[in-house]
């Protein structure tokens, strides 16, 4: 058996342990989840805290549920909430994935 090095290679790994167990419920926004999403996705090339990307999450799903296009939003979170660009779309990018899921539209 190989010897464990602690290193999680599954995701980010933050729910693994228990601390959560169950997703969202349907119909609800979880800027959190969204915000695991983006670091599943980019790791440490999102360039920004869990906290910085859950509020850019929740940000992000005011402005989808304003009917802002995707290229908008994107933009918005670059020039109004300092999100760097690729993180911006990717942000964007798993509030809809998350919204699609979770029976958000």
């Amino acid at each position: 058996m190989a010897e464990s090095t602690g290193r999680h290679w599954g995701g980010s790994g933050d729910y693994v342990e228990g601390e959560r167990v169950f997703a969202p419920p349907h119909g609800s926004f979880d800027p959190d989840w969204v915000a695991g999403l983006v670091l599943d996705r980019l790791g440490e090339a999102a360039g920004l805290p869990r906290t910085a990307l859950a509020t850019a999450a929740l940000a992000d799903a005011g402005r989808r549920a304003a009917g802002t296009g995707t290229d908008e939003r994107a933009a918005a979170l670059t020039e109004v909430d300092g999100v760097p660009a690729a993180t911006a779309r990717a942000v964007v990018r798993a509030v809809d994935d998350f919204a699609a899921a979770y029976s958000l539209d």
